[in-house]
């Protein structure tokens, strides 16, 4: 290299940006770090370390992410914007407003001080978004790949704003993007924050997730930043990929709490009743395509058995259960949330009916789900509500084709063969229609003119449509209380979506419950125009 190449951070103080923070100072090429931090001197221990490791090759940018001044601060000189910095559950439930502000007017920021720094041509955008922009799956169709419906759960204001922020950078015309679906991370703060809030009870028994450590997303960036550099990445940029951990990292919910109990001597049934936790409307994925990121950047190093290891070795909260009680812990760590705002439970006991609508299908159908775990089909037992099932099989990459979704245009030709007639299918596929005449064959970076299925028209790329799993910005990005959650609307006119919605929805639920009411004491979002 024939000078220093510089890397600006955003949410270097959190779990993942303090890996990446972590692991570009460990590269071996000799970087500029700028790094983004509201407050250094209330930052976590581990960060603090990093700073002083980093003395020599760190700056600070002291500021906001809703600071103009400060962001444009951040990428001067900047050859890389490594952008990681979100309000993330349980924060965000707490918090929707300042959440929107955060993921969403944070990111618009990032971008448009790109585009106005006179060097859009040479930053390159890395911008971490989420698995939950694909909302609830379950044992239907738990295999999941880009170009999948993005659609938000209900009340879930992180989603919701990673969606729009996702869609920002997608559509903003920069040359030099890509757009990271993190799936769930195993971090060191991993099992503190759940014992904080009621979070832990929004993770659905039988939701398929596929983990990813810390450790490797720091690897995947170091990786990403170093074989860019060295010219190795070339068609990598302009395009989105799901962060996975592989085959090794891919369980249910019931087997993550498992898993972490097992290190105390316990298990879920052992700490846990059945009906605690949500049965859907959460997130969570098993990837079909997360090995085409690993074939780029070489990242997966950890299983999940690797994580839950690790932290046995280095947290001593794991050691609790060989000389604390499991009903003792049981009483005092996870009974004592039931109440807490967040969780399922208190919203129960409030009957708010939005959330039951929501969560459980009503009132009734929360009734109805069982009391006890002997009655309460596990899917990593092998069980369902229908019945049994072969759950090795369930997981097996080779059969996941079984579980394909369409996205209604033929995805047997190369991108630069797409051509109208694939855009005109994707579009009726969505229950509307493409208004352009005429396109360019394989220019998905192109934006045109579409007609959603409720007649309202907006521009958009081809590739945010057919690649990235979006649709109509107006009826299928909430962003409450502008627009609510009406994906049960949606599912009714739209095929794209119903072949998901429907795996956990009833058809008749649009009669009852949906837009989702919102809570009164929810705060109010704001809307776009005031970002």
């Amino acid at each position: 290299m024939n000078r220093k190449i510089t890397v600006a951070l955003t949410g270097a103080t959190g779990a993942m940006g303090g890996e990446v923070l972590s692991h570009l100072l460990d590269s071996k090429n000799d970087y500029n770090l700028r790094i983004l931090v509201r407050n250094p001197g209330r930052s976590r221990s581990f960060f603090k370390r990093l700073l002083r490791r980093g003395k020599n090759r760190i700056t600070i940018v002291q500021g906001s992410i809703l600071d103009d001044h400060a962001v444009g601060h951040l990428i001067q000189d900047a050859d890389y914007v490594i952008h990681c910095a979100a309000v993330i559950p349980p924060k965000a439930d707490h918090n929707p407003r300042n959440t929107v502000a955060v993921n969403y007017g944070g990111t618009r920021r990032i971008v448009d001080a790109i585009k106005n720094s006179g060097r859009e041509k040479e930053i390159k955008l890395v911008h971490i978004s989420t698995v939950a922009v694909y909302g609830n799956r379950d044992y239907h169709h738990p295999w999941c790949r880009m170009g999948d419906p993005v659609m938000s759960s209900a009340y879930d204001y992180y989603s919701a704003s990673k969606i729009k922020a996702e869609r920002y950078v997608i559509e903003s015309g920069i040359p030099h993007w890509v757009v990271l679906r993190q799936t769930a991370v195993y971090h060191k703060y991993f099992l503190a924050n759940n014992m904080n809030d009621g979070l832990m009870f929004h993770t659905c028994w039988n939701a398929p997730f596929e983990w990813a450590t810390d450790r490797d997303s720091g690897l995947m960036i170091e990786n990403l930043v170093d074989y860019d550099a060295e010219g190795r990445l070339s068609g990598f940029w302009r395009n989105c990929y799901n962060i996975g951990g592989g085959k090794d990292c891919r369980e249910t919910g019931y087997e993550t709490f498992n898993s972490g109990f097992a290190l105390m001597g316990a298990s879920a049934e052992k700490f846990f009743e059945p009906h605690w936790n949500i049965p859907r409307n959460f997130h969570g994925v098993w990837y079909t395509d997360s090995h085409v990121l690993d074939e780029w950047l070489h990242y997966r190093t950890e299983t999940s058995a690797d994580f839950w290891a690790r932290m046995r070795k280095q947290l001593w909260y794991y050691r609790l259960g060989a000389i604390v009680p499991a009903g003792i812990i049981r009483r005092f760590a996870i009974e004592r949330l039931l109440r807490n705002s967040n969780a399922p439970q208190n919203w129960v006991r409030l009957n708010k009916k939005g959330r039951l609508d929501a969560f459980w299908g009503g009132r009734d159908e929360y009734e109805r789900v069982p009391r006890s775990w002997d009655e309460f089909p596990v899917l990593a037992k092998g069980q369902t509500p229908q019945g049994k099932t072969d759950y090795a099989d369930l997981k097996d990459e080779g059969k996941a084709g079984r579980y394909k979704l369409s996205h209604g245009y033929d995805e047997s030709k190369p991108d630069a063969e797409l051509d109208i007639q694939d855009l005109r299918s994707a579009a009726e596929f969505r229950g509307g229609s493409v208004e352009a005449q005429d396109f360019e064959r394989g220019a998905l970076h192109s934006p045109v003119i579409w007609r959603c299925h409720n007649g309202h028209e907006f521009r958009s790329t081809p590739f945010a449509v057919l690649k990235a799993g979006f649709w109509c910005p107006e009826c299928c990005e909430p962003l409450p209380p502008e627009k609510p959650w009406a994906f049960d609307a949606a599912a009714a006119q739209v095929p794209f979506y119903a072949q998901i919605w429907y795996d956990t929805h009833s058809q008749a639920e649009k009669d009852n419950s949906y837009p989702y009411a919102e809570d009164e004491d929810d705060d109010l979002l704001v809307s776009e125009e005031k970002l």
